[in-house]
């Protein structure tokens, strides 16, 4: 397995706003990972850079629909992103971390960029590098991607 060496800037920030926009209930996802080459890492690993909602995400009780059936069929899909809404890690973050996926992503309220951890599937506090990613567009160009995190 290709290790993964850090988080796009992009896509934490996607993971914070929607952690924030779900509070107070719980927002779980699953993350997808490409290899840090592809999008201009000069690193050997994967970079986390998409967070992908499971089809039959609710906000009433997400952790409950996101089963092992509604996750994508795909080695890029690596873990998981949820939020905490209460500020604590609770029992279902460990189920989830054994279960989907090799890292997680946990983000705690104010939701800013200081306030996420990264684990591992057995429950330990992993460090996960933030990097600035380059995305290209279906044509293969590059996106402008112009993401603003505002409290």
């Amino acid at each position: 397995m290709t290790e993964i060496v850090g988080v796009a800037h992009e896509t934490l920030l996607t993971a914070l706003a929607s952690s924030e926009d779900y509070h107070p209930r719980k927002f779980v996802a699953h993350l997808r990972a490409t290899d840090a080459s592809k999008v201009g890492v000069e690193r050997d690993g994967r970079v986390l850079t998409e967070v992908v909602l499971a089809p039959e995400s609710k906000p009433a009780d997400v952790f409950r629909v996101l089963g092992v059936d509604a996750l994508p069929r795909s080695t890029s899909i690596v873990g998981t992103v949820a939020s905490a809404p209460s500020g604590e890690l609770e029992s279902e973050d460990y189920t989830r971390f054994t279960n989907r996926g090799r890292v997680h992503i946990v983000t705690f309220p104010p939701y800013d960029e200081g306030t996420w951890r990264a684990y591992t599937s057995d429950g330990k506090e992993r460090e996960l590098d933030v990097v600035e990613a380059e995305f290209e567009d279906d044509s293969g160009g590059l996106l402008d991607l112009d993401f603003r995190f505002t409290r």
